[in-house]
């Protein structure tokens, strides 16, 4: 692929926070077989850290210790990169010819990553493969093309989940919510009873990590309410009646009083912080990051997660469709090795250290094995799996969702803590967006 960003996207993507010699040595990664001995040197860019805490890195470094063990063609190097950096870093060094064989890449973003020519199609690969695992692949393949051609494989399904802490809800006497207005209510008198000590409902409206917690709450509520954020023709569709309707819920939990000025400061990070800390009482957050979250101190089973309450009694709010994908890089020397790589993620054995991790497997037959099945929340994994698959939603994300959603959430801090009319404070993004698409 030819195509390049220019540096205003760049910037977008987060390029410009690399510093020069961390830049350059990134730049220069990529395949080589100059160990002597013919096996190829494969390079895989990825959020997770294999040295860490979180049991997803655990689970990465055990299947990349199983794929260098099984053959002697290729050998796999994991490079960990802050999920917020990762984009950015990758298509600046694929545009200066380097870059990484293999590159992790969250659906969201992999339209940047294929206007930023840092990855390549697949199809020729995958199509075989693809027929032959046929009905066990549960996530929407269809999902990872762009302009009709498979640019990523999915390797993991996630939902976004209601989460509260029921030790803190029990300590003030707050029943769980059933509906998000309950929600509001159950917020506001956590947060009032604990002398603001706890935010109530969590909502980040931080432009850290381009927005994401913001948009995560905004889209699910914009569909509850029957409209989308992007309509199927790429054009930014949320000025609309629905959208003024989920950003006035939002505006409602700020209102009664549920969060305060704090949530200007909480990205997802933040908020999945504070409800390890204890601060935070109830959000909405993916399952992926239930395990590590349940690891902290003091956490444990007081973390409980259902569907996301919906907007009337016995509804329940759709869930977007996402989840980490596995790309080829633009620039590899070893497109067979890499393919072979990616198979072997993909694979039964993989995909269930993966579930032993928390992670929603992509594979049907998965839930099967033990690793799902004699799981001590074998029960709540099954309950993610049909709740992706019965309110699942399927988004667009075109190639400038990040700017899009940066924009959104600055909006939205002036709409709910500032005054800003709702209905204008929309209009305004996405007329700028629609007429930057022309």
């Amino acid at each position: 692929m030819s195509i390049r960003l220019d540096r205003r996207r760049l910037l977008m993507l987060g390029a410009a926070t690399i510093a020069a010699a961390g830049t350059a040595s990134l730049a220069g990664c990529g395949s080589d077989d100059d160990s002597g001995d013919g096996v190829a040197n494969l390079q895989l860019w990825t959020f997770l850290d294999p040295t860490g805490t979180d049991p997803r890195g655990k689970a990465l470094q055990e299947i990349v210790d199983g794929f260098n063990g099984s053959q002697s063609a290729a050998k796999v190097t994991v490079t960990s990169i802050n999920y917020a950096k990762i984009d950015g870093e990758v298509i600046r060094a694929a545009n200066t010819g380097g870059g990484p064989d293999i590159v992790n890449i969250y659906l969201p973003q992999l339209a940047q990553h294929v206007e930023g020519g840092s990855v390549q199609p697949i199809d020729k690969f995958a199509k075989d493969w693809l027929a032959q695992v046929g009905s066990d692949y549960l996530f929407p393949v269809d999902s990872a093309k762009i302009d009709g051609e498979l640019m990523a494989l999915p390797w993991e399904s996630r939902v976004w989940l209601f989460w509260y802490r029921k030790d803190i809800l029990d300590k003030y006497g707050v029943t769980p919510p059933t509906t998000i207005e309950e929600a509001v209510a159950a917020g506001a008198a956590v947060r009032k009873a604990s002398g603001d000590k706890v935010t109530g409902f969590a909502i980040g409206l931080s432009e850290q990590s381009l927005g994401a917690d913001f948009m995560e709450k905004f889209d699910p509520l914009t569909a509850g309410y029957g409209g989308t954020v992007i309509g199927a023709d790429g054009k930014a569709a949320f000025a609309s009646d629905a959208g003024a309707q989920a950003m006035a819920m939002i505006k409602k939990f700020a209102d009664a009083g549920a969060f305060g000025r704090e949530v200007l400061t909480m990205g997802a990070d933040e908020v999945v912080n504070g409800v390890k800390a204890g601060t935070v009482a109830m959000a909405v957050a993916g399952s992926f990051r239930v395990a590590a979250t349940r690891s902290a101190d003091g956490v444990g089973d007081n973390l409980v997660t259902t569907p996301v309450p919906g907007v009337t009694a016995g509804r329940r709010l759709p869930t977007a469709v996402a989840g980490q994908t596995l790309a080829m890089g633009a620039n590899t020397e070893h497109p067979e090795q890499v393919w072979a790589f990616m198979q072997y993620y993909l694979s039964a054995e993989s995909q269930a250290k993966f579930a032993a991790a928390g992670v929603l497997p992509v594979l049907r037959s998965v839930y099967d094995q033990p690793a799902v099945a004699q799981a001590s929340n074998a029960k709540e994994l099954l309950d993610w799996r049909d709740y992706l698959a019965t309110d699942g939603k399927v988004s667009v994300y075109p190639a400038d969702y990040s700017e899009l959603s940066t924009n959104l959430v600055k909006a939205a801090q002036k709409m709910v803590f500032d005054g800003t009319a709702i209905p204008a404070g929309l209009t305004e993004v996405q007329n700028q967006y629609n007429q930057n698409r022309k």
